[in-house]
């Protein structure tokens, strides 16, 4: 946490860092240990609501429970209980990019979702540099199929289901 660090020379960028007169490391600490930690996260409750750039995206399950998206999930919330169920999450595994692997899930925000007229299955759809499709259950968030664009696609503005 508080290592030395070379002032540098010249005209730089923070060249001038007035709280290093102000902060001194602690005679007595723990050694720096640079281990993961054995905790994993998992997702409990997520606010938010993506509806900024994206219209018609808020939609009922076969169970009477709300499906919509945020960043780059899919949410399930039952609002009997206050509970809620996802598409995606998981752990950032590139952390030089903050990119984590989109085999089960979105990397990147989802800008477009749909569901099918039986309200049971959902396809979402992503921005980025490589733009992705899934199809997911709409009931317990599990992952049916995914669809990778060509390159040079920058996103997915609409979904459909042709039934």
């Amino acid at each position: 946490m508080f290592a030395a660090e070379d002032a540098g020379e010249g005209e730089q960028f923070m060249a001038v860092k007035p709280w290093i007169g102000q902060i001194a490391e602690p005679d007595n600490h723990n050694p720096v240990n640079n281990e993961k930690p054995d905790e994993r996260y998992s997702l409990d409750y997520v606010y938010g609501y993506r509806c900024s750039d994206s219209r018609q995206n808020c939609f009922i399950n076969m169970n009477g429970e709300v499906v919509y998206m945020t960043a780059a999930l899919g949410v399930i919330l039952d609002h009997n209980s206050n509970t809620q169920k996802f598409f995606g999450g998981g752990e950032v595994e590139n952390r030089s990019k903050q990119r984590r692997n989109d085999e089960d899930g979105h990397n990147n925000d989802i800008t477009s979702i749909d569901l099918c007229s039986h309200r049971k299955l959902a396809v979402s759809g992503q921005v980025g540099s490589r733009p992705t499709v899934f199809v997911w259950d709409a009931t317990t968030g599990e992952k049916k199929n995914k669809f990778e664009l060509k390159k040079g696609a920058r996103g997915v503005q609409a979904v459909g289901w042709a039934e």
